[in-house]
């Protein structure tokens, strides 16, 4: 029976879900479920990304142990949040939490550079004070030397997959949650990037399907 495998990890919890095909419907089970959430960390708040690594791996394990090979696996979780990697691949720095207070004052801050309906005009994405655009303006703020040390980031659901794979994507749906994109191109928007004061080899990895 050939079956597929489901990561879905939210701001509370996550599940690890396997489905097949049987008599013309979709079959589900889970086979292991585990915490989640952020704690402070260096002053914000964070998640414990080496524990979603840690569980990642374990439910895979579980699946395994419950007599399942999947034939594929994808991992969900939610948006705007990321991991930022050196040259090496390996990761700088914290996992902040979208609920962390560091990108207060800064969507203001950017209208000021490029009025929102025009930022709205070229990503599509409303307004929230976590977007990806308003923490990657934060964490380069507190952290300039990011702008050297960092060679490339992954969202969150990318970044675990990284992990397991050691293969750097982009998938283009939890992209736009940033507001960093162009709707009309299906790229990262240069414009977008420029006016926030990112640095632009961060973003060397192509968005894709």
């Amino acid at each position: 029976m050939k079956t597929y495998l489901a990561i879905d990890i939210g701001a509370s919890s996550g599940r690890h879900i396997v489905s097949w095909l049987e008599g013309g419907k979709i079959e589900t089970r889970e086979v292991y479920r585990f915490p989640n959430g952020g704690s402070m960390v260096n002053g914000h708040l964070c998640w414990d990304i080496e524990g979603l690594e840690h569980h990642v791996v374990a439910g895979l394990k579980a699946a395994k142990e419950q007599g399942y090979e999947p034939a594929t696996i994808g991992i969900d979780t939610w948006g705007v949040d990321f991991v930022l990697l050196d040259k090496e691949g390996q990761r700088v720095g914290d996992a902040v939490h979208y609920r962390d207070d560091r990108t207060n004052g800064l969507d203001a801050e950017l209208e000021q550079i490029m009025p929102f309906a025009f930022h709205f005009g070229l990503c599509g994405i409303a307004k929230q004070p976590f977007n990806t655009v308003y923490q990657m303006m934060a964490v380069i703020r507190e952290h300039p030397e990011y702008a050297t040390n960092v060679a490339d980031f992954l969202m969150m659901p990318e970044y675990l997959s990284y992990i397991l794979t050691g293969k750097k994507a982009h998938e283009w749906t939890n992209c736009t949650t940033g507001a960093l994109c162009n709707a009309e191109s299906g790229t990262w928007s240069e414009t977008i990037r420029a006016a926030a004061g990112i640095p632009e080899k961060w973003f060397r990895t192509r968005t894709g399907t």
